[in-house]
């Protein structure tokens, strides 16, 4: 357990570090010309693979390592925070969005694997009702459609 919360930390220090410098400007550019909903989605989440079908945008991301479960979950709220609403407002054929993020577990016996650790669906009529400037992070598995954590994850919160 105490390994799942180092990869987490881990994780969240890397993430951070390449938030806060120099690619910030080359990120917003990319948002700024992003033409499709899969362009805007990618700009605005690293590490991930995006497809749109029918309506509905898939994003999927990886990370290699996470600081702890609960930094793990606060960076998958406020990347959700983001992307939903900037998704929405600009490209109308998007209909609903699932946002699913993996990452590293280890279990008692020292194996490794890469696994679903959040999962979050919002349609555009639920989303469209949100003050997304106003709400608190941690209320964003409550305004999802569907929300999903792994169980691991799960009690490493605990």
């Amino acid at each position: 357990m105490k390994k799942v919360l180092l990869v987490l930390i881990v994780g969240f220090v890397g993430l951070v570090a390449l938030l806060g410098f120099g690619g910030e400007n080359e990120q917003r550019a990319k948002i700024e010309k992003a033409t499709t909903p899969e362009q805007l989605a990618m700009a605005m989440i690293d590490k991930s693979q995006v497809t749109f079908d029918k309506g509905v945008l898939v994003i999927n991301r990886t990370v290699n390592s996470v600081l702890t479960a609960g930094t793990a979950v606060s960076g998958f709220n406020v990347y959700t925070a983001r992307l939903i609403p900037a998704v929405f407002a600009k490209f109308p054929q998007v209909e609903s969005i699932v946002f699913r993020e993996s990452g590293p577990f280890r279990d008692i016996r020292g194996n490794e694997s890469t696994e679903e650790m959040l999962r979050i669906s919002f349609m555009r009529t639920d989303a469209n009702q949100i003050h997304w400037d106003r709400i608190n992070y941690d209320d964003i598995p409550k305004l999802g459609e569907h929300y999903w954590m792994h169980p691991g994850l799960r009690r490493a919160l605990q």
